[in-house]
């Protein structure tokens, strides 16, 4: 990587205003899986990626709880902003970065060779794109989002961009991927996306949290996870033969939850 680029990961809980939201983010701070709070967690593995600068927690109107939690090699930002592409900005410029990986901070089982390949894409075509990130072999990226183990790359510039249009990406729009974001956004961003490996491309894997459901699938996925190894492989062949598992992840990715 050249010494020019500077590159944070940044992990978004998301937006805690409304009590649900914010009861939601404080599960980021006192939940354990494997012994480590979720947020812990999540910024251990993302610091593992060798592309990786800085890792940033963000979120708006955080609950003490995180606030206080005390990272080890990872900051803080509690951020006025309502979208989080406006928060993604934000954490570029305040750490004068080149590149940010984002990561919603429902992704326990990120995986930091998964972020790395992406940087790479990215380095190596850094003068004619905006953002790389994966998709299936059939094109569509729309559902890497609850996959869960990868997170998306985009370049700084292509964020402030963002951020001047943020009145088109508002309203009913907080749940889409940075991709979809990008697609809705006015003007032209040069998008790349990177086949995920063959045994991750399946509608019938999740491993995203969004609700109780998920949170019992990830205990249990970090339950017969030996020595703390959560890379994609190991999760994959958890769920492979468990026709259960898999059926009840295919339903929940088709209708939502």
């Amino acid at each position: 990587m050249s010494s020019k680029l500077r590159t944070i990961a940044v992990i978004d809980v998301g937006h805690c205003r409304e009590a649900h939201a914010k009861q939601i983010a404080g599960r980021y701070a006192s939940r354990r899986l494997g012994g480590q709070t979720l947020a812990h967690r999540i910024a251990r593995r993302v610091s593992e990626a060798t592309g990786i600068n800085k890792v940033v927690i963000t979120g708006a109107h955080l609950p003490t709880s995180l606030l206080t939690s005390g990272f080890s090699g990872a900051d803080v930002l509690d951020l006025p902003h309502g979208h989080v592409c406006e928060r993604l900005a934000a954490a570029a410029d305040s750490y004068d970065a080149d590149w940010i990986v984002y990561v919603p901070g429902n992704h326990p089982f990120i995986d930091p060779v998964l972020i790395d390949c992406l940087l790479n894409r990215a380095y190596q075509s850094a003068q004619d794109v905006d953002y790389v990130g994966y998709c299936g072999n059939n094109g569509c990226w729309e559902r890497i989002r609850k996959l869960g183990v990868a997170g998306e790359v985009c370049h700084a510039d292509a964020l402030r961009r963002l951020r001047r249009n943020i009145d088109r990406l508002a309203g009913g729009n907080q749940d889409l991927s940075l991709a979809g974001w990008l697609k809705l956004a006015p003007g032209n961003f040069q998008m790349q996306f990177v086949g995920i490996p063959d045994a991750l491309d399946h509608h019938d894997l999740r491993f995203s949290i969004e609700d109780e459901r998920d949170w019992e699938f990830a205990e249990l996925f970090s339950d017969h996870v030996r020595d703390d190894r959560t890379e994609w492989q190991h999760l994959a062949e958890l769920v492979r033969d468990n026709l259960a598992l898999r059926g009840d992840m295919a339903l929940r990715n088709n209708v939502g939850v």
